[in-house]
């Protein structure tokens, strides 16, 4: 894992899904934005002084909530 302006870069996390919220060390959560073959980038929501290589992050399984989803899927 790097991490630098509270982007992190983590290898090892393949079955991840673009905007899942992903768990890092001290209840500290994070989004999936950027799926690649070997890495996933997310940006931290949160202090990101207390994570480190080697730290196991962990896929939530759960997308960010979309409000307007449904409205839009009626129309």
């Amino acid at each position: 894992m790097q991490i630098g302006d509270g982007i992190a870069r983590i290898y090892g996390l393949s079955k991840v899904m673009a905007s899942e919220l992903v768990e890092f060390p001290g209840n500290v959560f994070g989004m999936a934005l950027n799926l690649e073959e070997d890495n996933v980038g997310c940006v931290i929501f949160g202090e990101t002084s207390h994570i480190k290589e080697g730290d196991t992050v962990n896929g939530q399984a759960a997308l960010r909530p979309c409000p307007w989803a449904n409205k839009c899927l009626a129309a």
